[in-house]
């Protein structure tokens, strides 16, 4: 029975182990997360909760993206971000700035939300996070191998620092489960920002002003944020972080906006304003009505934007480039500093203006250029060829309005002949200077110019500026300045203009071109009529005589002067004149030669030449009988050509080209232009010399 019960137990026990044998164990697996590689100089083996991983994937994706986090000794931190999770090299390319803030967002290209959640997955990239600075990885890659749902990855990737270093990282992780934390994409943590200047500080100032600009997207490593203060390109800035900037402004740079492009993103600022920098006066005195012009830096296309004193008197600006300023002295002025500002900022200091009651003589004292030989004449400078508008080759006169009209080689000016003051009504870079060949010479200066009185100023373009021009009769509107080409009168590009008149109604001019001819037109350049055609005597002056009355005086010698005159449609033969002129020969009864007539209450008021610079000037009453002479003068100035002392003319510039000279005011004053003689290439010389001057006797 013991035996028995032996055998049984024995046999159990045999059973029970051959049933335990007989089962499959459980497999333990080995893979673990961990991460081993080298950063710079630092070896980095970490495993555990050191590494994070969060799986991003939405409902129905068959793959999704991968962020993996490192913690690394000192609070430093290694971040890697895997676009797709596939097998297979990932390159990497620069999407971010190289170098940020710590916990600063790098560049964005596209909108992103408030709370830096992003509907779209960005790039692959890798990132490493300092106490003070934050990383991207500029270049590099990533090896991806898939073990159901673990994932290894090897990377080798490339920083650079603030100086613009290179230092690199390169290791392997592990990801055990790599699926098992898993959230939506729009839960990914986008390490991007809009890149955004959201202000400057300040945005005015001269030259050399240090601005900071503040805003986000900006790249802590300076070369990477390529500036420009509008179109000019700055330098790197003088310091740099994810969200600020300092930069200085240059000497050479204008008022504009600062861009800022970032990775091919891009942003602009509100605009600087740089401080105005007067450099100088044309004048260093003035009078009340009178214009000075400034010159210097940083002024505005805008006058509305600035503000000029003299003193603490305000002046009425009338113009205004980057470079140059021009202001009319306003009643009351006292003498003072002149003083320019941008409305709203500080004053800039300039030169002291004298503020004078007499007209500012500004040339060679009258009697260094004046000798009266007889009569009671007087002589005043009103504008010289040495001005900014000059030299001056013709000008007419609007008797009504008491304004001159003069045709410079810097353009059309308008003189008050009241307060003596100046502007520029078109420079020479207008349509009715421009010649289609070549460049600008007094051979393509307008040829005539004639006030209407009623707001417009009518002249003719230079037929040698005109050789293609469909046009070459031109009007300006002295309101707005604007000029338009209206009509032509070439024949073959030709053209020696003895005059312009513009009545109510008609215009009237003559033409060489074969012979002379005398032209009317209606005030659209249309209607033309030919009044006066003839092969002999030169067509000398076209004289004004109200309504459509004027006369045209033939050949310029005293022996030998004709004259049509011409009344509407009806128009005589040469009636000979020379007689009635014989009396303005000069003392000694030498030849002379017409210089310029005018018409003014029934009478006729001429001047004529001698060969020896000397000058008569006489009247006709009631345009019958002969001139009497009021006066006789002789022209002093002269100038060196070729070595020889050359007196200064007032009747022409060379022997093809003729302008008017000699004009009337309302009150029987009259104007005379001292012409600058020209080279043989018709270019101006003895600047200085000559100009526009009032006789009265």
């Amino acid at each position: 029975m013991k035996n028995l019960f032996y055998g049984l137990l024995i046999l159990l026990l045999v059973g029970s182990g051959c049933k335990e044998d007989s089962e499959d164990p459980t497999p333990i697996d080995p893979f673990n997360s961990s991460l081993e590689g080298k950063l710079a100089d630092q070896n980095l083996s970490l495993t555990g909760s050191a590494i994070q991983h969060t799986y991003f994937s939405d409902q129905g994706e068959n793959t999704g993206a991968l962020e993996v986090g490192a913690q690394l000794p000192n609070s430093e931190r290694l971040t890697f971000f895997i676009h797709e999770v596939k097998e297979g090299t990932i390159t990497l390319s620069q999407e971010f700035p190289a170098v940020m803030g710590s916990g600063s967002y790098g560049l964005r290209k596209e909108a992103i939300h408030s709370n830096q959640k992003v509907s779209s997955t960005p790039p692959s990239f890798v990132k490493y996070t300092q106490a003070e600075q934050t990383y991207f990885a500029i270049s590099g890659k990533y090896v991806i191998s898939l073990d159901g749902n673990n994932l290894t990855f090897t990377w080798e990737v490339t920083f650079k620092d603030t100086s613009g270093n290179t230092f690199t990282a390169k290791g392997s992780t592990q990801i055990k489960d790599y699926r098992s934390n898993q959230r939506p994409r729009s839960e990914i943590n986008s390490p991007a920002s809009n890149l955004s200047i959201s202000s400057i500080s300040p945005d005015y100032g001269p030259a050399g002003t240090e601005v900071t600009l503040t805003g986000t997207g900006f790249s802590a490593l300076k070369s990477e944020n390529a500036l420009r203060l509008g179109d000019l390109v700055l330098g790197e800035p003088a310091s740099a972080s994810a969200t600020e900037l300092k930069i200085s402004v240059p000497e050479n740079g204008n008022h504009g906006k600062f861009y800022l492009s970032v990775l091919g993103g891009n942003a602009e600022s509100t605009f600087f304003f740089y401080a105005p920098i007067l450099e100088s006066a044309d004048k260093s005195a003035a009078k009340v009505g009178e214009e000075v012009v400034l010159s210097g830096k940083h002024f505005d296309a805008d006058p509305t934007l600035l503000e000029v004193k003299v003193g603490e008197k305000n002046m009425e600006i009338l113009s205004s480039s980057l470079t140059t300023l021009t202001f009319k002295i306003s009643e009351g002025t006292q003498t003072g500093k002149i003083t320019v500002a941008r409305k709203g900022k500080p004053a800039v200091e300039g030169p002291e203006l004298s503020i004078t009651a007499d007209p500012v003589t500004a040339g060679p004292p009258i009697n260094e250029i004046f000798e009266v030989v007889s009569g009671d004449l007087n002589f005043e400078e009103v504008l010289i060829n040495n001005s900014e508008y000059g030299p001056f080759w013709t000008f007419e006169i609007d008797r009504a309005n008491h304004k001159l009209y003069a045709v410079g080689s810097k353009g059309i000016v308008e003189i008050d002949l009241t307060t003596r003051s100046t502007q520029l009504l078109v420079d020479a870079n207008d349509q009715v200077y421009t010649p289609e060949l070549g460049t600008s010479a007094v051979s393509t200066l307008p040829q005539a110019v004639y006030p209407d009185g009623k707001g417009n100023l009518y002249g003719v373009k230079s037929p040698l500026a005109a050789i293609f021009a469909p046009t070459n009769i031109f009007k300006i509107a002295l309101s707005t300045q604007n000029s338009s080409m209206i009509g032509n009168t070439k024949i073959n590009a030709g053209g020696i203009f003895a005059g312009m008149y513009v009545s109510e109604d008609r215009i009237f001019l003559t033409r060489a071109q074969g012979g002379y001819d005398l032209l009317s037109f209606d005030l659209n350049m249309e209607d033309a009529k030919t009044l006066l055609n003839f092969q002999s005597k030169r067509a000398s002056e076209l004289i004004p005589m109200g309504g459509n009355r004027l006369r045209l005086l033939r050949d310029q010698k005293v022996q030998d002067l004709h004259y049509s005159q011409v009344d509407g449609t009806d128009i005589s033969g040469p009636i000979d004149w020379s007689g009635a002129v014989e009396s303005l020969r000069p003392a000694d009864g030498g030849g002379a030669e017409i210089v310029g007539m005018e018409y003014l209450n029934g009478d006729f008021i001429g001047m004529f030449a001698s060969s020896d610079e000397e000058y008569t000037i006489g009247i006709q009453a009631g345009e019958t009988g002969n001139f009497v002479k009021k006066g006789e003068f002789i022209l002093k100035q002269t100038y060196l050509r070729n070595g020889n002392p050359t007196p200064i003319l007032a009747y022409e510039i060379d022997d093809t080209l003729r302008g008017n000279v000699l004009v009337a005011d309302k009150n029987g004053d009259l104007y005379i232009l001292l012409q600058t003689p020209t080279d043989a290439q018709g270019n101006f010389i003895a600047g200085a010399l000559g100009g526009i001057y009032k006789v009265s006797f």
